[in-house]
């Protein structure tokens, strides 16, 4: 499917959305910093290649506790890698699953678990855990986005 770009062009008023684009400022990433969080997205799903799976987690900033300036109102992604890794001993699916549990885990009540039976289980299960605990609690998270594991759950708040 192709876009038709012509039909957009002939939409733009060329002066006007410079205007806006000079009112929008500069946009950098979110530096690396402890933050306060609530979660927007968690859910498993394909990747845009349609070669894997990937958990996928959006977290919204509420609050910058330790960065080099305020980042309330952004935006911090989480992604791995849960089906189709290239198979080595360091780094394939099951390890990659492992990690994602244990991140998860971070989130539950002590004593509680994740399972993963199948993929199909896993992404119901994570998706319940969106939907179960997710709207009533607010993360304190260590963002690198230059790690591997880009988001570390400190602490967990209840709303």
């Amino acid at each position: 499917m192709s876009v038709d770009f012509n039909k957009f062009d002939q939409m733009i008023d060329n002066n006007e959305l410079k205007k806006q684009m000079d009112a929008a400022g500069e946009f950098d990433d979110v530096p690396k910093g402890i933050y306060r969080c609530v979660i927007d997205k968690m859910e498993v799903k394909e990747t845009k290649k349609q070669d894997g799976l990937i958990f996928a987690v959006q977290m919204g900033i509420t609050e910058t506790i330790d960065a080099p300036k305020q980042q309330n109102k952004r935006k911090i992604f989480f992604n791995r890698k849960i089906a189709g890794n290239k198979v080595s001993d360091r780094w394939n699916d099951g390890v990659a699953i492992k990690g994602v549990i244990a991140w998860i885990e971070k989130l539950l009540d002590e004593g509680d678990t994740v399972e993963f039976k199948s993929y199909s289980q896993f992404a119901d299960e994570v998706l319940d855990i969106y939907q179960d605990i997710c709207p009533q609690i607010e993360v304190e998270v260590e963002y690198d986005p230059d790690g591997f594991n880009p988001i570390t759950i400190k602490e967990v708040f209840d709303k």
